[in-house]
């Protein structure tokens, strides 16, 4: 019993020592990570965004139909770090209140006009922009719209919607009809503002015009 304890025990030695050695093999992954972007694009308006009517005396407005304020402008600025296939939209931040009856701009619809905010549960009325002209950093341009995203085409024709489902770009030259890559644009903004009728409005209170349009690079 001795002996067969002491050759098993022996046995299993010879096992270990006789082994191969390459069972086990350890191994190390190197990953490869990054993220390649557009060159930044920059949207920026002249005086700070601020389209400033002043004071007006709740006289001065029609008591029975609405009163169209004087038509004001300002500059739109689009830089990229580079030439950039880009786009933007435009979400009215106070759609609720745009009183969409007032005419702005003749021909527009409902959907182009932005709110003005409200007083005392008012909506006071509404406004619309409208791009004149496109200068670009080189050659010519024209803006476009899309309404499904980027998968087809028009003539703008100036007309901004507030619902952030459209999108504008601007073409290659001035009858082209995709957009083009640009460094810069500079476009010429037209803004017309319409207060609703005065028996509308609590006119015994201060009344604060509060438009306010977020102006989105879009990249494609």
């Amino acid at each position: 019993m001795k002996k067969i304890a002491t050759l098993a025990m022996i046995a299993g030695v010879a096992a270990v020592m006789l082994a191969p050695v390459h069972a086990g093999a350890e191994s190390a992954q190197l990953r490869i990570t990054g993220t390649i972007v557009p060159a930044a694009c920059r949207p920026a308006f002249a005086g700070g965004g601020v389209v400033d009517y002043g004071t007006m005396p709740a006289s001065s407005l029609n008591p029975t139909a609405q009163t169209t304020l004087a038509e004001k402008s300002t500059q739109l600025t689009l830089t990229c770090e580079a030439p950039a296939l880009f786009a933007f939209k435009v979400v009215d931040e106070r759609a609720a209140t745009t009183v969409t009856s007032l005419e702005t701009i003749p021909g527009y619809s409902p959907v182009m006009k932005f709110g003005l905010g409200a007083a005392d549960g008012k909506n006071i009325g509404a406004y619309s922009m409208q791009i004149t002209k496109s200068t670009p950093d080189q050659g010519a341009t024209k803006l476009l719209l899309s309404g499904d995203n980027g998968a087809s085409w028009l003539n703008a024709n100036g007309g901004l919607v507030g619902d952030g489902g459209t999108i504008f770009a601007f073409a290659g030259s001035a009858t082209g009809t995709v957009p083009a890559a640009h460094t810069s644009i500079t476009a010429d903004l037209r803004v017309v503002t319409a207060i609703d009728k005065g028996s509308n409005l609590p006119l015994t209170q201060k009344i604060a015009l509060d438009g306010l349009s977020t102006f989105e690079v879009v990249y494609l």
